[in-house]
Parts: C-alpha cells; sequence; structure tokens
C-alpha cells in the first residue's frame, strides 16, 4: 500500500483503497477485509478514502496521499459490522447492521465526516429500525 509508505504524491493506482465510495462499495470491501472493518478518512470537503483496516493506520494514509502530517484536519473513523446480539462486542462480525466510529469528534470529525454524501446517507439511517438501522458512535 503505498499511502503507508513515508514519501508524498504516491499514485492513486498504488493506493489499495477506494475513493469516495458508495455504500454498496464500502459494503463489498467490507465483506473482503480480513477483519471485516475499514478505516477511514475524510477532508474539509468531503474527500473520503476508505481502505482495509489491517493495511495501514490513519496518518499513514494522510500522509502518503496528501504530504501532510497533521490529522486533525481529517475525519478519521472505522466501519464495519455491529451484532446487536454479540454481548462482548469484540469479535469481528461478518454480518450485520453498519457500524461507523468517529475517532475525532471533539474537533472535525462528525462534520467533515457528514460532508461525504455517502457518509451523510448512511447517517441517515441512525434511527431506522431491523436491518437498516446504523449504529454510530462518536469517541
Amino acid at each position: 500500500m503505498s499511502a503507508s509508505l513515508p514519501y508524498k504524491g504516491a499514485e492513486w493506482e498504488e493506493f489499495r483503497g477506494l475513493e469516495n465510495p458508495t455504500e454498496r462499495e464500502l459494503v463489498a470491501m467490507i465483506n473482503k477485509s480480513k477483519f471485516y472493518q475499514l478505516r477511514f478518512t475524510v477532508d474539509d470537503k468531503g474527500k473520503m478514502w476508505a481502505w482495509d483496516s489491517d493495511e495501514a493506520l490513519h496518518g499513514a494514509v494522510i500522509f502518503g496521499m496528501t504530504g501532510q502530517k497533521d490529522m486533525n484536519n481529517y475525519a478519521r473513523g472505522v466501519i464495519g459490522y455491529f451484532d446487536i446480539n454479540d454481548k462482548s462486542g469484540a469479535t469481528p462480525h461478518k454480518s450485520g447492521n453498519l457500524r461507523v466510529i468517529i475517532y475525532n469528534s471533539r474537533s472535525v470529525g462528525t462534520d467533515f465526516a457528514l460532508k461525504n454524501r455517502t457518509m451523510k446517507a448512511i447517517a441517515k439511517r441512525i434511527n431506522d429500525k431491523g436491518d437498516d438501522k446504523v449504529f454510530w458512535s462518536d469517541l
């Protein structure tokens, strides 16, 4: 993954992730990921990158794709599945409802995440019932 290497200007073709993905693309990539979870970052204009959470950390992707060392100008989080019947919450789930966790919600996290069309559409389903319900956490 080029974004995990310490240089500016990595080409998109070298990055094994998604740029401005749709929800369908996110779900397909979650299903292919090692632990059924993706990391993502969204900038102040709503541009989103998502990748397998096992491949790189947020800072490495931000630096590799933009050359910026300051991660505070980006929403950072993870998206995967959540099983309401699992009491431990520690097991990676292969299916279930979508779960979104925004890490830097005290600064720009949620505001920037909601500038992305896909994340905004996912957030609208927070109060839905059944299989369409989305679990959204701000940390």
